[in-house]
Protein backbone atom coordinates (compact mmCIF):
# COMPACT_ATOMS: atom_id res chain seq x y z
CA UNK A 1 0.00 0.00 0.00
CA UNK A 2 2.82 2.22 0.73
CA UNK A 3 4.14 1.90 -2.29
CA UNK A 4 1.31 2.64 -4.18
CA UNK A 5 0.90 5.70 -2.41
CA UNK A 6 4.41 6.98 -3.25
CA UNK A 7 3.95 5.82 -7.04
CA UNK A 8 0.67 7.70 -7.30
CA UNK A 9 2.15 10.83 -5.92
CA UNK A 10 4.84 10.83 -7.80
CA UNK A 11 2.97 10.19 -10.86
CA UNK A 12 0.74 13.20 -10.01
CA UNK A 13 3.80 15.73 -9.56
CA UNK A 14 4.77 14.42 -12.98
CA UNK A 15 1.10 15.64 -14.52
CA UNK A 16 1.00 18.61 -12.19
CA UNK A 17 4.63 19.64 -12.23
CA UNK A 18 5.33 22.91 -11.76
CA UNK A 19 6.56 24.00 -15.33
CA UNK A 20 3.66 22.39 -16.92
CA UNK A 21 1.64 25.01 -15.35
CA UNK A 22 4.29 27.98 -15.95
CA UNK A 23 3.57 28.96 -19.50
CA UNK A 24 -0.13 28.12 -20.08
CA UNK A 25 -0.95 29.03 -23.42
CA UNK A 26 -4.13 30.74 -23.19
CA UNK A 27 -4.76 31.07 -19.40
CA UNK A 28 -6.78 33.56 -17.90
CA UNK A 29 -4.07 34.04 -15.18
CA UNK A 30 0.06 32.89 -15.60
CA UNK A 31 1.44 32.30 -11.80
CA UNK A 32 4.13 34.54 -13.47
CA UNK A 33 5.18 37.91 -15.46
CA UNK A 34 7.16 36.69 -18.31
CA UNK A 35 9.38 38.56 -21.01
CA UNK A 36 9.52 36.49 -23.89
CA UNK A 37 12.45 37.58 -26.43
CA UNK A 38 11.92 36.17 -29.93
CA UNK A 39 14.98 36.94 -32.30
CA UNK A 40 16.12 35.51 -35.99
CA UNK A 41 18.99 33.95 -34.62
CA UNK A 42 21.33 33.25 -31.50
CA UNK A 43 23.25 36.99 -32.39
CA UNK A 44 24.92 39.35 -30.31
CA UNK A 45 21.12 40.74 -29.27
CA UNK A 46 20.09 37.64 -27.44
CA UNK A 47 23.84 37.03 -25.99
CA UNK A 48 23.32 40.60 -24.61
CA UNK A 49 19.48 39.94 -23.39
CA UNK A 50 20.56 36.75 -21.94
CA UNK A 51 23.80 38.64 -20.07
CA UNK A 52 21.60 41.20 -18.81
CA UNK A 53 18.96 38.61 -17.60
CA UNK A 54 21.81 37.10 -15.06
CA UNK A 55 23.19 40.69 -14.31
CA UNK A 56 19.01 42.12 -13.49
CA UNK A 57 18.45 38.20 -11.67
CA UNK A 58 17.57 39.70 -7.80
CA UNK A 59 15.20 42.47 -10.03
CA UNK A 60 13.83 39.82 -12.09
CA UNK A 61 13.08 37.44 -9.47
CA UNK A 62 11.57 40.00 -7.04
CA UNK A 63 8.94 41.19 -9.58
CA UNK A 64 8.74 37.06 -9.97
CA UNK A 65 9.67 37.51 -13.70
CA UNK A 66 10.66 34.41 -15.73
CA UNK A 67 12.65 35.42 -19.02
CA UNK A 68 12.19 33.28 -22.13
CA UNK A 69 14.55 33.51 -25.48
CA UNK A 70 13.17 31.93 -28.72
CA UNK A 71 15.15 31.78 -31.72
CA UNK A 72 13.87 31.09 -35.11
CA UNK A 73 16.76 29.00 -35.93
CA UNK A 74 15.85 26.35 -33.33
CA UNK A 75 16.98 28.07 -29.75
CA UNK A 76 15.50 28.44 -27.06
CA UNK A 77 16.72 29.31 -23.33
CA UNK A 78 15.61 27.89 -21.09
CA UNK A 79 15.67 24.35 -23.81
CA UNK A 80 13.09 22.14 -24.06
CA UNK A 81 10.66 23.93 -22.37
CA UNK A 82 8.38 24.45 -25.66
CA UNK A 83 7.95 21.79 -28.53
CA UNK A 84 8.05 23.15 -31.99
CA UNK A 85 4.58 23.45 -32.12
CA UNK A 86 4.34 25.17 -29.01
CA UNK A 87 7.15 28.07 -30.40
CA UNK A 88 5.29 27.77 -33.86
CA UNK A 89 1.68 29.12 -31.60
CA UNK A 90 3.21 31.38 -29.56
CA UNK A 91 4.96 33.35 -32.77
CA UNK A 92 1.92 33.34 -34.11
CA UNK A 93 -0.33 34.50 -30.91
CA UNK A 94 2.09 37.69 -30.60
CA UNK A 95 2.27 38.47 -34.46
CA UNK A 96 6.34 38.02 -34.45
CA UNK A 97 7.32 38.85 -38.06
CA UNK A 98 10.48 36.68 -39.71
CA UNK A 99 13.55 38.06 -39.13
CA UNK A 100 12.71 40.93 -35.93
CA UNK A 101 14.13 41.11 -32.87
CA UNK A 102 10.80 41.00 -30.28
CA UNK A 103 10.71 41.21 -26.44
CA UNK A 104 7.44 41.22 -24.96
CA UNK A 105 6.73 41.47 -21.26
CA UNK A 106 3.55 39.21 -20.46
CA UNK A 107 1.66 39.88 -16.80
CA UNK A 108 0.27 37.96 -14.52
CA UNK A 109 -3.37 38.13 -16.26
CA UNK A 110 -1.41 36.45 -19.46
CA UNK A 111 -2.20 40.04 -21.19
CA UNK A 112 0.53 41.68 -23.33
CA UNK A 113 1.85 44.75 -21.34
CA UNK A 114 4.70 46.28 -23.32
CA UNK A 115 6.35 45.15 -26.66
CA UNK A 116 10.35 46.75 -27.44
CA UNK A 117 12.69 45.50 -29.87
CA UNK A 118 16.31 44.23 -29.43
CA UNK A 119 17.14 46.06 -26.47
CA UNK A 120 16.04 46.18 -23.32
CA UNK A 121 15.77 49.26 -20.65
CA UNK A 122 15.71 47.09 -17.68
CA UNK A 123 14.74 50.39 -15.54
CA UNK A 124 11.96 51.69 -17.59
CA UNK A 125 10.66 47.67 -17.63
CA UNK A 126 11.21 47.51 -13.81
CA UNK A 127 9.30 51.21 -13.21
CA UNK A 128 6.90 50.14 -15.87
CA UNK A 129 6.12 46.33 -13.83
CA UNK A 130 6.05 48.65 -10.48
CA UNK A 131 3.26 51.05 -11.32
CA UNK A 132 0.78 47.69 -12.07
CA UNK A 133 -1.58 47.43 -9.66
CA UNK A 134 -0.84 43.79 -9.16
CA UNK A 135 2.43 44.78 -8.37
CA UNK A 136 1.62 47.31 -5.93
CA UNK A 137 0.08 45.19 -3.96
CA UNK A 138 3.23 42.59 -3.87
CA UNK A 139 5.30 45.48 -3.01
CA UNK A 140 3.32 46.36 0.33
CA UNK A 141 3.70 42.94 1.60
CA UNK A 142 7.14 42.25 0.71
CA UNK A 143 9.57 44.68 0.58
CA UNK A 144 12.27 45.00 -1.57
CA UNK A 145 15.91 42.70 -1.14
CA UNK A 146 17.38 43.94 -4.03
CA UNK A 147 20.07 46.95 -4.18
CA UNK A 148 18.93 49.96 -6.75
Amino acid sequence: MKVLRCCLYSILSLIFSTTTFSYPMDSIHWNHRSIVFFAPEKDEHVKAFMMQTLMNDCLLQERDIRTLVITKDGFNKPANLFSPEDIRHLRKKYKIKGNDHTTILIGKDGLEKHRWGETTNWIFITELIDKMPLRKVEMTSRPSRCSA
